[in-house]
């Protein structure tokens, strides 16, 4: 399969290296000084739970022209990019699959120049940061990759990107309203986030704090209770159970074990690193918070702690 991974930062990078060691024909787009870099070392990549490192050669591209042909274009940018590719996305109609594997809780709303016909929305299975030329990355099995179709059908295509993944070494889970899986992973995407950022910039000091450990359950308690006042189910259904149903001290308890794990030291604390990823990170976050909480407006339900912790985001300097 021709595959074109449009964006070459970790989620880009590491998806690019798998699918490319499974065996299919892939390119990458990167541009400046990064296609230069993949040019001459290849995709660089170390695991930040083994320490393993490879090095991988694609063919690196610097632009999608409108006749360009590919299978499958896999697009792995921040949100805060999104608006800048999709004109180029619209121009080509050569491309039947657009597969976005990033935090959009706009949902298709942000496709609206596309035909809806071509576009998948997905969630990776990566995160990390990238220092120099080197991707430090973090892939669990636990984690899957999320796929769905904007009208909720699991498709031919929707089984074919499933088994192309699993065949990469990716863990896949597919979902019959991926719209509203965004939504509900943006609010704890970006509560936790910001309640780390909050409390040292390590999750192990927020596990260490239960004041701001119950501040964070009680902002997802209410971003998810408001987000359900609007008529959006919230998926995953353990989400219901862990910030719905059971009391809040176990909640409490549970979540500052989860934040003491490796799991979370990995997953969480490599978007404080000090540097300009640092930056870019946050202001994606600040990104998908501000687009969460503009449709949390209009819900019947208020949300005073969650919107206490968007603004310490919002507030917050590097």
């Amino acid at each position: 399969m021709d595959i074109l991974v449009y964006g070459a930062g970790v989620v880009g990078s590491v998806y690019a290296t798998r699918l490319k060691t499974a065996g299919h024909n892939v390119s990458l787009l990167a541009r400046g000084q990064r296609a230069v870099s993949l040019r001459t070392h290849g995709i660089q990549l170390e695991d930040a739970s083994t320490g393993r490192k490879t090095t991988t050669q694609v063919s690196v591209v610097e632009h999608l022209a409108p006749t360009d042909s590919y299978d499958v274009v896999l697009v792995a940018v921040r949100l805060d990019q999104l608006h800048s590719v999709l004109p180029i996305l619209a121009a080509n109609h050569q491309v039947p699959t657009l597969l976005f594997l990033l935090n959009n809780p706009a949902g298709m709303r942000q496709f609206e120049q596309l035909d809806p016909q071509r576009v998948v929305s997905g969630c990776p299975a990566v995160g990390g940061v990238r220092k120099g030329d080197v991707v430090h990355y973090m892939a669990f099995r636990q984690v899957p990759t999320m796929l769905g179709e904007a009208d909720g059908r699991v498709t031919p295509r929707l089984h074919q990107l499933a088994a192309i993944f699993k065949q990469a070494g990716f863990t896949v889970q597919l979902s019959s309203d991926m719209q509203a899986w965004l939504k509900t992973h943006a609010i704890m995407d970006m509560s936790i986030i910001t309640a780390v950022m909050m409390t040292g910039r390590k999750s192990v000091l927020l596990a260490r704090s239960r004041r701001n450990v119950v501040m964070l359950v009680q902002a997802i308690r209410e971003g998810l209770l408001a987000l359900r006042a609007l008529g959006t189910p919230l998926t995953p259904f353990y989400l219901t159970v862990l910030f719905l149903w059971l009391p809040r001290w176990i909640t409490v308890i549970l979540l500052q074990s989860l934040l003491r794990t490796r799991l979370s030291t990995l997953g969480i604390d490599p978007h404080f690193d000090d540097g300009i990823e640092e930056i870019h990170q946050i202001e994606e976050i600040r990104q998908m918070a501000r687009e969460i909480m503009a449709q949390l407006r209009s819900s019947p339900l208020a949300t005073p702690t969650l919107k206490h912790l968007m603004e310490a985001l919002e507030q917050t300097t590097h």
